[in-house]
């Protein structure tokens, strides 16, 4: 199943110059502790830029004018917070990670609301729902029953109308896997993993106890989005393949607000 049809009715909505605008507002300070690759600064700005271009596009998708709320979820370090910082300066900020320092980097530096996370989440540990929920990287990393865990815990922090925002591995993961790129896997282990892959639509690898110190999955389009459909009020407004650093597939989903029928 290809994707790629489902965003070319809209354009790509921030602009080389919003973006140069946005920069100018932009925290550009990096963590000491930042685990994603940072010495090219220039590099790692873009991979947060390339966020928020997905974003705005889901946003136009779904037709939404602002975001007064948003949660990033995880937020690591602030690579993609800080441009959501800077494109929607009134919304209230909420940053959530298992990472402690992540999570005091983005209070701190961002102005966020810093939620430490857990190894199993619970929409208990948040005060508030949000407009926008950000999920960059992390259902790459987990098996069936997490993923359907966190997808019910973001659906319950959702506000009525809010967009939730995620990535995935899909297709192109899988092709890289193919051709060689293991992922830091030895190369039966990425083997078995596409033929789940290729049989049911999603495979999973646990952390290597050697190299990798978290799991992987992919997952094909078709699966995702009957996953997602377990919640019958989620409504799929984006769904784009490579969207993200031209790396990970990029779904966005809106809940619905239902109105009772008048008798």
């Amino acid at each position: 199943m290809r994707i790629r049809n489902r965003v070319e009715r809209a354009a790509p909505q921030v602009s080389a110059g919003d973006l140069a605008a946005l920069r100018a507002e932009l925290n550009t300070n990096i963590s000491p502790s930042e685990r994603m690759p940072s010495d090219d600064v220039s590099g790692y700005l873009a991979v947060g830029a390339s966020a928020l271009r997905a974003v705005r596009l889901a946003q136009a998708s779904a037709n939404v004018a602002d975001f007064t709320s948003i949660l990033d979820f995880p937020c690591g370090h602030g690579r993609v917070l800080r441009w959501l910082k800077a494109a929607y300066p009134r919304a209230r900020l909420t940053a959530s990670d298992v990472l402690a320092d992540g999570v005091d980097w983005c209070s701190r530096e961002l102005g966020a609301v810093g939620v430490l996370g857990a190894t199993q989440p619970d929409a208990a540990l948040f005060e508030h729902r949000y407009g926008l929920i950000w999920v960059g990287s992390l259902l790459t990393h987990v098996d069936v029953p997490q993923w359907r865990r966190l997808l019910d815990v973001w659906h319950e922090l959702l506000e009525p109308n809010g967009l939730l925002v995620v990535t995935t591995h899909g297709d192109y993961v899988a092709k890289r896997m193919e051709a060689g790129h293991l992922y830091g896997y030895p190369e039966l282990q990425v083997r078995r993993l596409l033929r789940a892959y290729d049989h049911a639509g999603f495979g999973f690898l646990e952390e290597s106890p050697t190299s990798v110190e978290y799991g992987i999955s992919i997952s094909r389009p078709d699966w995702v989005l009957r996953e997602v459909k377990r919640h019958s009020d989620l409504r799929v407004v984006l769904a784009g393949e490579t969207l993200w650093d031209n790396h990970q597939d990029v779904f966005a989903f809106v809940r619905r607000e239902f109105q009772a029928s008048k008798p």
